[in-house]
């Protein structure tokens, strides 16, 4: 059995103790999905992202892939991982948004979804959201 020194351990959770993707980082109700898609929205060529603002103290994130452009549920779940390690990563989770994230027509398994598009949409979506 390896043991990982607790050294090691704890400056493993340092490391990413400020970007965690938690419960409360999700939207989990449908009703809650329903008032973001109703809000504002930009979009690039494989993906649209929704916004609106929220009173929970900080971003939500809710994720819409469906079967229709990604038939594969391997390739389904590989996007919303790194949709949400895009998240994760990008500084707009400490404001007070809830951010809906929609495939479009055009992502396929080949082309995928890349976070250095997310991270341009996320800072488009942060910038329009400033005053909130």
């Amino acid at each position: 059995m390896h043991v990982v020194p607790e050294a090691v351990q704890d400056s493993q959770f340092k490391q990413y103790a400020g970007a965690k993707f938690t419960a409360e980082h999700r939207l989990l109700c449908k009703s809650d999905f329903d008032r973001v898609i109703k809000a504002q929205n930009i979009s690039d060529q494989y993906v649209r992202v929704f916004f609106v603002g929220n009173f929970t103290g900080n971003a939500r994130l809710g994720i819409i892939a469906g079967k229709k452009f990604l038939p594969r549920a391997a390739d389904r779940n590989r996007t919303k991982r790194v949709i949400r390690e895009a998240f994760r990563q990008h500084h707009i989770k400490f404001r007070n948004i809830d951010v809906v994230v929609m495939l479009r027509h055009g992502c396929t398994q080949k082309s995928g979804v890349r976070s250095d598009s997310l991270d341009n949409l996320f800072s488009l979506v942060e910038n329009r959201c400033v005053d909130l």
